[in-house]
């Protein structure tokens, strides 16, 4: 598809090429700074024994998006189009035939659209269940308020690129901002709750536990990658992504190990493990309503930058897999404000009805595995391209080739095989998801061959 920087007096409507930097830091830490850092941090703590195995694996969480996006850069900025992943998977296993392209990208486009809907979906539902703390009589209309505030963020993005554009600045700006003060306040002005011991104490250390803690880890920071996603609207993409990848990862690891070591700070080990929201607890033994209210905000604001990023994200993989003939044409219709209208469309369908049914409940929970799933197709694809199309340019070349990339590609097939066996039902549901794809594929290819 054509892409220009202004619509004006042009035939038809184009995707608009105005992104930099900036929104790429904000879409990555957005989409990746959702309501886990205000849940997990409990869950985790009751998995995990030690605070420096805690903080450990909130910071091999970073090392292990740095490497990954390592190798995404290079794809993102080889191939500078709307979709991300869906592009580099169907490029790459197409050097083996077109339906092996299809196939591999319909799995990565669909399974990342998925999560990106039950992530908006799950992010709308937390702002219904936070707003009560400051409107109380909104907690009777939970299920009306999440489709309020999802219907508000499609109209913006809707309207066009630039509203989206600086509703995700913003939001994603002001959470950072409190996150930040967070940590500060948590860390400067309250006493610890107990000496901090550096090494594994009291309960035995439970492979399973530390599994399932680096699997809702993973799910946090997924959502690092959502720059490479908008990278045919990006001004200068060999320069942006790779910086963008970078700093979003760097200041998204930076407020996850802050606010969890000042949790564990404020409350100890057993005090953050014995409430499902931390955060509230810590700002309530500052006493009065205030605390309460910032909580609120805080958690809000958090909830809602995380579902713009994913509804922003989401219909341009529709409007990629439309452009190939994998959706109906009309899936990569722009309007005049640089939006994938109809990829907007279908995406609303799908996370308002996961909002009133809670079946986003079960995506969410498989997020880690679609992602890891998602990582190993993509981590291959990028092995066939060096091999198969060495002209192909590469403005960005990844660090420590072929060993890095082969590392992260390794880590990601055993994450898949220790994340199935904690949770084999999400195992055998991504493995049902995976094959559909492949009649999906055939049945794709025909109808393109018959046009």
């Amino acid at each position: 598809m054509a892409i220009a920087e202004n619509t004006a007096g042009a035939e038809r409507p184009h995707l608009l090429r105005i992104l930099g930097v900036t929104f790429g830091v904000a879409v990555a830490v957005g989409e990746a700074i959702g309501s886990g850092i205000l849940r997990s941090p409990s869950v985790i703590a009751g998995l995990v024994p030690g605070v420096s195995l805690i903080i450990g694996l909130w910071l091999l969480g970073g090392v292990h998006a740095f490497l990954q996006a390592n190798t995404l850069a290079e794809l993102a900025t080889a191939l500078p189009r709307s979709g991300g992943n869906y592009v580099y998977a169907r490029r790459g296993w197409g050097n083996f035939g077109g339906l092996w392209g299809d196939v591999a990208g319909l799995i990565v486009g669909w399974t990342i659209w998925l999560a990106k809907a039950a992530g908006a979906a799950a992010a709308s539902v937390s702002f219904a269940e936070f707003l009560p703390m400051v409107w109380q009589a909104s907690g009777a209309h939970k299920i009306a308020v999440a489709f309020a505030i999802q219907i508000a963020l499609y109209a913006a993005n809707i309207a066009g690129l630039r509203e989206g554009r600086a509703l995700q600045e913003i939001t994603s700006l002001v959470k950072a901002m409190m996150l930040l003060a967070f940590i500060i306040v948590a860390v400067v002005f309250l006493a610890p709750a107990e000496p901090l011991s550096v090494l594994p104490g009291g309960p035995t250390l439970r492979w399973a536990g530390i599994i399932l803690a680096y699997q809702l880890i993973f799910g946090a920071y997924a959502g690092w990658s959502a720059p490479v996603f908008f990278a045919a609207e990006n001004v200068s993409p060999e320069k942006s992504i790779p910086r963008a990848l970078g700093y979003g990862i760097l200041l998204t690891c930076l407020l996850y190990v802050g606010v969890n070591w000042a949790l564990l700070y404020a409350l100890g080990m057993q005090g953050t493990a014995s409430s499902p929201l931390p955060f509230a607890v810590v700002l309530a033994r500052f006493g009065g309503g205030v605390p309460s209210l910032l909580f609120a905000l805080t958690a809000m604001i958090t909830v809602a930058s995380c579902a713009n990023a994913n509804i922003m994200g989401a219909p341009r993989i529709l409007l990629a897999l439309g452009e190939d003939g994998l959706l109906p044409r009309g899936f990569a219709r722009v309007n005049r404000g640089g939006s994938p209208t109809v990829g907007f469309l279908m995406t609303a369908l799908v996370t308002i009805a996961l909002a009133a049914t809670g079946a986003f409940s079960l995506v969410f929970g498989l997020i880690a595995t679609l992602d890891t799933v998602s990582a190993i197709l993509v981590g291959a694809a990028y092995f066939i391209l060096r091999f198969r199309e060495p002209n192909l340019p590469r403005p960005f070349r990844a660090v420590g080739y072929p060993i890095l990339p082969a590392l992260v590609l390794l880590l990601d097939t055993a994450l898949i095989f220790l994340f199935s066996s904690s949770d084999y039902r999400g195992g055998l549901v991504t493995v049902a998801m995976v094959l559909l794809c492949i009649p999906f594929a055939i049945v794709a290819r025909r109808a393109k061959s018959t046009v």
